[in-house]
């Protein structure tokens, strides 16, 4: 893989499309191995050339640093994956605008990764914000909606909040039910079974934790001697 990059980036060039197809390709290659930190590396090479070359601020530069921000989290370096989300979603919105697709879902990922970083309600406030924007939208981008949804879900998790994520994620699974993988999930798509087992987690854990204050409440009115 590595030396058909090298064969492609000598005969074709650095930019070549052909030489970057096989850059993303072996990146995507090396993510699926779970080699996060080689991954890493890839990204960081990539970003420190496109910035040298076209700027920081050039789409494609915006699209690696977005790469290589996750790639941080992903060998759990949180607090420099906040800190470079933070500053690529501030370009993008100046670059592309506020509510251009890719601000939308930098900022989402701004705010995930905040509340894995024990952030969770600055994390939420802002996912919560962003969903509403993406509802404004409407039909044209319900797509942007869905993810945005469960990561406001797994914030709120984060958060302790369950009740309100288990309320959004019974709206996912509402939706998923109205997809053809939802109705059928001999076709491959096996999202139906994911958020039916997050959902039954998430349930179990409200579940305990309303028994839990119920116990604690029928404890306070024996101590005060209510029958």
């Amino acid at each position: 893989m590595h030396e058909d990059v090298a064969y492609l980036t000598r005969v074709l060039g650095r930019w070549h499309p052909d030489t970057l197809a096989a850059r993303s390709k072996a990146l995507s290659w090396l993510s699926q191995e779970g080699r996060h930190a080689e991954t890493l590396r890839v990204a960081e090479a990539e970003v420190a050339e496109r910035t040298t070359e076209f700027g920081a601020d050039d789409p494609h530069t915006l699209v690696w640093r977005t790469t290589l921000a996750w790639n941080r989290r992903m060998v759990g370096d949180l607090d420099t994956a906040v800190v470079e989300a933070r500053a690529l979603t501030e370009d993008s919105a100046r670059v592309l605008g506020p509510d251009h697709a890719d601000t939308h879902r930098r900022r989402a990922g701004l705010a995930r990764f905040l509340a894995e970083n024990g952030e969770a309600a600055e994390g939420v406030r802002l996912l919560r914000a962003l969903y509403a924007e993406s509802q404004a939208f409407g039909w044209k981008r319900k797509d942007e909606t869905r993810p945005i949804r469960t990561t406001l879900v797994r914030a709120l998790e984060l958060n302790g909040d369950l009740r309100e994520a288990l309320e959004l994620l019974e709206e996912e699974i509402e939706v998923e039910r109205g997809t053809i993988y939802g109705v059928d999930e001999n076709l491959g798509d096996h999202g139906m079974k994911g958020l039916q087992e997050w959902h039954t987690r998430l349930a179990a854990e409200v579940a305990r934790r309303d028994g839990k204050r119920r116990r604690k409440q029928r404890r306070t009115k024996d101590a005060d001697g209510h029958p």
